[in-house]
């Protein structure tokens, strides 16, 4: 992993970090990458925050906890096999306060952008495309479950990684092809795409104001 302080604007960082509204995991670690000059992935998270707080752009609790995940996400990447961790980080991503202690199940939207985000984080800074293939089964399992929940008969396209687990769940007596094809999968779906295309313009939106070469 490597800073990328040195692509960013450290102005556009101290606004960001102030945005009231929902500022995505991944700009929000940029932003504080930015201000900090990198050194917020060696500190503490006190720190972090005091130094933070001393530039005065301390974000709010939602921020602070979506930029917290983000920061543990790439020095410590539980979410990659424990399910909770998972869960916790996806509920943040989605712009709430994680409860890991309290197990529900999250849309199929809001995992497919957690996935998401999640590749786009390492995209920065690890130079990986995607960290897909690195999930363990606890997760897959809990993704599935929530697809399951939901009645999704199949995957997203962003979620084809725990294919596998969802058709576990489903009875050998119900014709998966029966579902798959209906109008109300097809819908479900479409909402699918249609959240995760939206919170992906919002990124990029915010990471074209924080690089100095919004080209890049």
């Amino acid at each position: 992993m490597q800073s990328i302080a040195s692509k960013l604007s450290k102005e556009a960082a101290v606004s960001l970090l102030k945005d009231p509204g929902l500022v995505p995991l991944s700009c929000l670690v940029a932003a504080c990458d930015a201000l900090t000059g990198g050194a917020c992935f060696v500190w503490e998270i006190d720190t972090t925050l005091d130094e933070l707080e001393d530039e005065n752009s301390l974000p709010s609790a939602e921020a602070r906890d979506r930029l917290l995940a983000g920061i543990a996400c790439l020095a410590n990447p539980a979410h990659l096999w424990e399910a909770g961790a998972f869960m916790a980080v996806a509920q943040t991503i989605n712009g709430s306060l994680a409860v890991p202690e309290i197990w529900e199940p999250l849309s199929p939207a809001q995992i497919t952008y957690a996935i998401n985000e999640l590749n786009y984080l390492n995209s920065l800074y690890n130079n990986v495309s995607t960290i897909e293939p690195l999930y363990g089964e606890d997760p897959k399992i809990y993704m599935a479950g929530c697809l399951f929940d939901h009645g999704f008969p199949e995957c997203p396209e962003e979620l084809s990684l725990c294919a596998d687990q969802l058709e576990r769940f489903y009875d050998k007596s119900v014709e998966l092809s029966e579902l798959v094809g209906n109008p109300v999968t097809k819908r479900k779906l479409d909402e699918v795409t249609s959240y995760v295309k939206s919170m992906v313009s919002i990124r990029a939106k915010k990471m074209s104001l924080l690089k100095t070469d919004p080209s890049s």
